[in-house]
């Protein structure tokens, strides 16, 4: 595997993060409200809370973000510290 892939991956781990960070906020900020923006949030956020959803069916729904985001910290760091010291050798 090359640098650049696993950075990719970082990468994309971390959009996704803050893509939930900010659907949690936006939510504060203007509640249901369906607006462009927070639409936009809901197309990205939505696979992963469905994902979520099926590797912890248990889980109440209020649950969800924050239990995606965790899921999305344990891989990102699960990259980093699994496959960054294989490149070095």
């Amino acid at each position: 595997m090359t640098l650049f892939v696993i950075q990719t991956v970082n990468y994309t781990l971390s959009f996704l993060m803050w893509m939930i960070v900010g659907r949690a906020l936006l939510r504060l900020i203007s509640g249901d409200r369906e607006n462009a923006v927070m639409l936009a949030f809901v197309k990205v956020t939505d696979p992963v809370y469905a994902v979520t959803r099926r590797i912890l069916p248990f889980v109440r729904p209020a649950w969800v973000p924050a239990l995606s985001f965790f899921l999305l910290v344990t891989a990102r760091v699960a990259v980093i510290v699994l496959l960054l010291p294989s490149l070095r050798r």
